[in-house]
């Protein structure tokens, strides 16, 4: 669905006209718009907790003063206490030669230690009370709380002026014009504020193939099937999961001591997607690969009023998610969080979600925002998934679809997410891994938010920040995955791939590795650089990754070692797992 980028940008004005549209091609390499998150106010002290909206990149419009009276949904991220002993413990669970690897957090032991003690999150509650606006949904974790206020009390609370807004594709909205400061006497304790823009959502990367005229993909009736049926929308065949499994690698290919398959089994893996899948697609696609699903049926979890109505592609890309996953892993339980749109602060609200609940081990994220175009948000997503990370939760994002070079695309940007840019996978007849060039549409980049963590140094190609991706899977839509979508092979998205396809591909391969260690394996991500830096790419017996040395997307090429295409490169799925 075209290029992974936000669709509001650079801060608005109380002029009539905003600034112009910027293209996408020149979005490289950009100072965030706003400067950073935590950021003391000149005036009076207190943090900056939200940076004015980004609407004017994409052509929005000034609409005239916001209606005092009308409500503000809010979802308010609060403050670990002890941080810096939680970034050192996150670290330290990452390592091997540590006391505390692979030791995760309880919930309860996470609230103990870091989250906010009872009695300020009650003060933080009193005061929002006290300033006016309704409280309405607290998060046993003291991390997030959501309330509802009018325009009038959200610029008294947070001295900050909110604008209506017109977009194009949107219709009319309110954003703020200024950045939201936290009064002194919950500054301590507020992180950022999402909600203050109602326009701002996420854009979802996956890319369906282009029409092949005579180019008819040849049907293997192998048994397991290499590939799915021939859609007459695009005379394309996708892969089947038993091809990519087959390609990396899987573990669910290998049997173990007792000879029950590695399938995900015992495990339990999480999509955030406003977009239910139909439970008898799901059904259908694993019955023609002849694939038997050993474990529950899906579970939704419904965030902020969410429903099973698809939203604005949600259910596309929903279905895209669970049959890759389910497809790869069917033993494992799915659970799907299912806000009502992919607004930010419905994102923000669905991982606090699924830190608080701690019940999957993975969560998948097929969407993102240019960074610099949400910066207080990006911020308060890598803080929650910090939290994660300590419980042993891995979060993984798509890098994005033909966007070039960006200053790093969000949740992905962050540290405490896996990133996983995308490849041009070519298959033997037997499902092997015969070649692998990097796909001309993934996206990589340098955040300009999150400083390079140290487990990149000396791997990455810029010290100047965090650099994405980190690996890389399949995702050319001309090479991509069979997809079933509303009973039917014959749509024009049959193939699809995008990183919206890698990313979840991802998703199966730890859900696996999580079944054969017994356990979560957390921020994977530092252990994978290890291995790369002990290691390097393995041997011929024994690969670790695959080097992917061809292939460009737009200015950035692919090529020997870690680049910002396809990051270290594809995984062999059951050689990482056994030396994690």
């Amino acid at each position: 669905m075209g290029a992974l980028l936000a669709v509001l940008a650079t801060a608005c004005s109380s002029s009539t006209s905003l600034p112009a549209v910027t293209p996408e091609s020149s979005i490289v390499d950009a100072s965030p718009v706003g400067g950073s998150q935590i950021q003391p106010s000149s005036a009076g002290g207190e943090d900056v907790v939200a940076t004015a909206s980004n609407i004017g990149l994409v052509g929005g419009k000034d609409a005239g003063a916001a209606d005092p009276t009308a409500p503000l949904s809010l979802t308010i991220t609060l403050k670990y206490r002890n941080q810096a002993k939680l970034d050192r413990l996150v670290l330290q669970q990452t390592d091997k030669n540590s006391a505390e690897y692979h030791h995760w957090l309880t919930s309860s032991q996470f609230n103990a230690e870091f989250a906010l003690p009872s009695a300020e999150y009650s003060q933080v509650i009193k005061a929002l009370k006290t300033g006016g606006f309704r409280v309405t949904h607290e998060f046993n974790n003291r991390t997030v709380v959501n309330v509802v206020g009018s325009v009038n009390t959200v610029e008294r609370f947070f001295r900050v002026t909110v604008r209506k807004v017109r977009l194009a594709s949107k219709g009319v909205g309110y954003a703020n014009i200024t950045p939201a400061y936290a009064p002194k006497n919950v500054a301590d304790a507020v992180f950022s504020v999402d909600g203050l823009d109602t326009l701002n959502v996420v854009s979802l990367p996956h890319a369906p193939a282009e029409r092949a005229g005579n180019r008819v993909r040849e049907y293997k009736s192998s048994q397991p099937p290499i590939y799915g049926p021939i859609s007459s929308a695009t005379e394309l065949a996708g892969y089947s999961p038993f091809a990519i499994r087959m390609a990396y690698d899987f573990p669910i290919e290998h049997n173990s001591t007792g000879g029950k398959p590695y399938d995900g089994s015992g495990r339990k893996s999480g999509i955030v997607i406003w977009g239910d899948p139909l439970e008898s697609d799901l059904n259908a696609y694993l019955k023609y690969f002849g694939i038997k699903r050993t474990g529950p049926k899906t579970t939704d979890v419904f965030v902020d009023g969410g429903t099973t109505s698809d939203a604005a592609g949600g259910g596309t890309e929903g279905t895209l998610d669970a049959e890759t996953i389910l497809g790869d892993a069917p033993g494992t339980a799915l659970y799907i969080y299912i806000p009502p749109d992919g607004t930010l602060a419905h994102i923000t609200d669905a991982y606090e979600k699924v830190v608080s609940d701690n019940l999957v081990d993975t969560i998948n994220s097929s969407f993102g925002v240019v960074e610099g175009l949400a910066v207080s948000t990006v911020k308060a997503w890598s803080h929650i998934a910090e939290q994660g990370a300590s419980k042993g939760i891995t979060f993984h994002a798509a890098s994005g679809d033909y966007g070039g070079l960006n200053t790093g695309i969000a949740p992905g940007d962050s540290p405490y997410f896996l990133t996983v840019g995308g490849t041009a996978l070519t298959v033997g007849v037997a499902g092997n891994r015969a070649y692998e060039i990097a796909w001309d549409g993934s996206t990589g980049g340098i955040s300009t938010v999150f400083p390079m963590p140290s487990w990149q140094s000396g791997v990455a190609v810029t010290n100047r920040g965090r650099n994405v991706p980190d690996i890389a899977f399949n995702a050319d839509p001309n090479t991509g995955t069979a997809y079933y979508f509303s009973g039917s092979w014959n749509t024009t998205d049959n193939p699809l791939g995008g990183t919206s396809l890698s990313s979840p591909t991802f998703g199966a391969a730890i859900t696996e590795i999580d079944q054969l260690l017994n356990g979560r394996t957390g921020l994977v991500a530092p252990e994978l650089y290890a291995i790369f830096s002990n290691d390097g790419y393995g041997s011929a017996s024994q690969p670790y990754f695959y080097d992917i040395t061809q292939g460009c997307a737009y200015v950035l090429c692919a090529g020997s070692g870690y680049d910002l295409v396809t990051g270290i490169g594809s995984m062999d799925v059951w050689n990482i797992g056994n030396v994690l």
